[in-house]
């Protein structure tokens, strides 16, 4: 009777194990493409209007500065122009999302992302892969 309840609470703690394994496997870090969606409706309104002190109050509500935006507008257009540099990124958004950690060469940080540099790229990405209706709307439209 003891090996039996030996064995079952090894057995027990085996698959509490594995559960527990699995789920730390399967993390997701949450990636929040809102305010990149706004930089997007921005630059489609600027676009139109070009009224700069409308764009900062704007950019200020989202706590952006319009050196930032400007940053954010630059890399969207870079992984707009160069498909193979977003394939590469697309990768790196796989990583980042399951919880590595992405060193980068040259960092640039916006407002509130200092301790994370790859997660305004990854809030762009975020945009290409579930919006790109948005993109193209904002730079073709």
């Amino acid at each position: 009777m003891k090996k039996l309840l030996f064995f079952c609470l090894f057995v027990a703690l085996a698959v509490l194990g594995a559960y527990i394994g699995f789920q730390l496997a399967q993390y997701r870090r949450p990636v929040d493409s809102s305010r990149m969606e706004k930089c997007l409706a921005l630059y489609k309104s600027y676009r139109s209007d070009t009224d700069q002190d409308k764009l900062a109050k704007e950019l200020s509500k989202i706590s952006l500065t319009p050196n930032d935006f400007q940053h954010i507008i630059d890399k969207f257009i870079l992984y707009r122009t160069q498909k193979s540099s977003m394939k590469q990124a697309m990768k790196l958004l796989k990583a980042f999302r399951m919880g590595f950690d992405i060193e980068v060469e040259k960092v640039y940080s916006i407002s509130g992302m200092e301790n994370e540099p790859f997660r305004l790229d990854a809030e762009i990405l975020t945009v290409f892969e579930s919006k790109p209706e948005l993109v193209k709307d904002a730079f073709e439209g």
